[in-house]
């Protein structure tokens, strides 16, 4: 399935040639869509001297089974001034963690939204991006507006462009004769980009550090994983914990219990072992990062955020009596750009 995926890309990027092409696209957006795990590739067979505006799609499987190379290629496309696209399938709890860490311009809804408007999956799915709208303003499409009733549900659930059969092929003399609504110029607003640097850097910037046991530190943490644990919410949670050995079985079960609530927890530190469980992922830190003296606990979601970035003094005494500056902030694009930074350590 991967390689036909990749095929596909491929054989989209090559009709970019096609004869009809060179009669609309100085009139309407021609719109090509990847996934992001072939854009790089499928962008360089684009046809040259066209307006094709490119979509990079980031499918929630994508993310899940390889978060760090995802991220780094989603920061490449928007470099490139790639469109980034959202697909909210039938896994919509995955893809609805993901909003606020990809931040897309595009979100597209799959057909089974319109089918069941009155669940309560659906509500969630409803709520989580109203909040990614109004603060991105990014664009809502729906698939599988067959019909007039399900146009209307598109339309309630926040959808201002829609594909299926109530909107058919038409040939370029038809196209051309309709009024054009071209979509909004990219990118939406994102959390601007920071570079290499660590959660306790971005946290400073506006926050005044105060001081604190590594005891305190710990229970400040257990409380930030319990309330997001308890939310239910599709969420995005990274911990950095130094070196493995403070990443206690106590620790790794309640990651465990919140990556099983929350759809995605990114575990790391040196010496931790590059493994995944479930929705755990965890990774190591190079030895001489200077991440490897903070401590680290951030968790973003549609409806939350929240981060504790904590500065070892290493001073010397007991474990749990260990001093740290640490700063918390609920700023949202402090809470995302802090995350991005640790998973745009790993390839």
């Amino acid at each position: 399935m991967v390689h036909q995926k990749r095929d596909f890309d491929l054989l989209k990027a090559e009709c970019t040639s096609d004869p009809l092409v060179d009669h609309v696209h100085h009139r309407i957006p021609v719109i090509t869509t990847f996934d992001t795990p072939h854009v790089d590739e499928s962008v360089d067979l684009l046809a040259p001297d066209r307006l094709i505006r490119v979509l990079a799609s980031v499918p929630a499987r994508a993310f899940t089974a390889a978060p760090h190379a995802t991220i780094a290629t989603i920061a490449r496309a928007r470099e490139q001034g790639t469109t980034i696209c959202l697909e909210i399938g039938e896994d919509h709890d995955h893809s609805l963690a993901l909003l606020s860490i990809v931040e897309p311009d595009v979100i597209i809804t799959a057909p089974q939204l319109l089918r069941t408007p009155a669940s309560a999956a659906a509500a969630k799915v409803v709520h989580s991006i109203a909040a990614h709208v109004e603060r991105s303003h990014a664009v809502v499409i729906a698939e599988g507006v067959h019909d007039e009733r399900a146009r209307a549900v598109a339309e309630t659930i926040g959808a201002t462009y829609g594909i299926g059969d109530l909107y058919p092929a038409l040939s370029v003399p038809d196209l051309l004769a309709e009024p054009v609504a071209p979509m909004p110029p990219t990118p939406v607003w994102t959390a601007p980009d920071v570079g290499t640097t660590t959660p306790f850097a971005l946290a400073t910037r506006n926050g005044i550090a105060r001081r604190g046991t590594k005891h305190l530190l710990i229970e400040m943490s257990k409380t930030l994983e319990a309330q997001a644990t308890s939310l239910g919410s599709p969420m995005v949670a990274v911990g950095t914990f130094q070196h493995a050995r403070h990443f206690t079985v106590a620790t790794a079960a309640r990651w465990q219990a919140m990556g099983d609530e929350i759809g995605f927890a990114g575990v790391y530190g040196a010496g931790i072992s590059v493994f995944r469980d479930g929705n755990v992922h965890r990774a190591p830190l190079d030895p001489d990062d200077p991440l490897v003296h903070e401590w680290t606990v951030a968790i973003v979601g549609p409806h939350f955020s929240a981060l504790i970035a904590a500065r070892d003094l290493h001073d010397n005494g007991p474990d749990l009596e260990r001093t740290f500056d640490f700063v918390q902030t609920f700023d949202r694009t402090t809470v995302t750009q802090a995350i991005r930074s640790v998973l745009q350590r790993f390839p």
